[in-house]
């Protein structure tokens, strides 16, 4: 098993209910061909771990997710959990929802969007992006999400377990929600936050954005967590499984071998991914790695 994923494209006015569940089924079948250990598998739930990691498994460093679909008809909605515990349904593990996608967010009637989505169960990251179609974007396109399960880099110095989860649900806005932290006072916060920042700047703004004529060349950076007030003290490296950029790139553009770009309009924070050597069409393609 290796990385897998797929590009798919939903034409103008066809984004609702249904969509989104045929779209979970998807999300799935890949997180399944990924290598990830699947505990949990129903019809509107699937939660998974890093591959080789049994049931019951409470580790900082061992990335553990879940995805579960709401009938909120006529909308559709897509949860994503990071999960320290059993399973995501367990009441005493640590585990919160983060919506992810939302059929409301593609507007009504529905633009055309395109949605990529990555998964590595044996490294145990995932991410999803996606974009509409915007005639009035200088890139012809519109991010309207930017989610990916995302790991922070553990330094050799630190072997510190009970402080932070290394892994969190990160997002294209600067926000990454790790599945739990340890307060200041001591407590466990299962639902803690934590905004982003780069060589560039705070994570919430596009810092990467050059003036015509800069001298600066187009790159890529590392994104680090904050750990903002109401987390104890620790060691947060960089995110594993993203790089920050500047302007210049294009959708898909090989940024370093094994990592492509992903962008929206013009003002929208541009990124990289580890991704697959190529992306299936989830209704004809196996997700099988190539």
């Amino acid at each position: 098993m290796a990385r897998v994923g797929f590009k798919k494209t939903f034409p103008a006015g066809t984004f609702d209910n249904s969509t989104v569940q045929t779209l979970f089924g998807y999300l799935k079948t890949f997180v399944a061909s990924a290598g990830f250990n699947v505990l949990l598998d129903t019809v509107d739930g699937v939660d998974f771990i890093r591959m080789g990691s049994p049931a019951g498994t409470a580790n900082d460093d061992i990335p553990h997710w879940a995805f579960s679909f709401r009938d909120q008809e006529p909308y559709g909605v897509i949860l994503a959990y990071p999960v320290y515990g059993n399973n995501y349904l367990d009441p005493d593990a640590y585990a919160h929802s983060y919506t992810i996608l939302h059929s409301a967010w593609m507007g009504n009637p529905s633009a055309e969007i395109t949605i990529w989505f990555a998964a590595d169960g044996v490294a145990g990251w995932w991410w999803m992006h996606g974009t509409t179609v915007d005639a009035g974007s200088a890139t012809g396109i519109s991010m309207r999400f930017a989610y990916a399960g995302a790991t922070s880099r553990r330094y050799p110095s630190d072997t510190h377990q009970g402080l932070c989860a290394r892994y969190g649900i990160w997002d294209g806005w600067g926000d990454w929600e790790p599945a739990y932290a340890r307060r200041e006072d001591g407590t466990i916060n299962s639902t803690s936050w934590t905004g982003t920042w780069s060589p560039f700047g705070e994570g919430w703004d596009f810092n990467g954005k050059r003036h015509s004529g800069s001298p600066l060349p187009k790159m890529a950076v590392p994104q680090f967590p904050n750990r903002d007030g109401g987390i104890s003290a620790c060691i947060l490296g960089e995110f594993n499984e993203i790089l920050i950029l500047t302007d210049g790139y294009a959708q898909e553009e090989i940024v370093v071998p094994g990592w492509i770009a992903m962008i929206g309009d013009e003002w929208d924070q541009p990124y990289a991914v580890p991704a697959p050597a190529q992306f299936a069409d989830p209704d004809t393609q196996s997700p099988e790695p190539p």
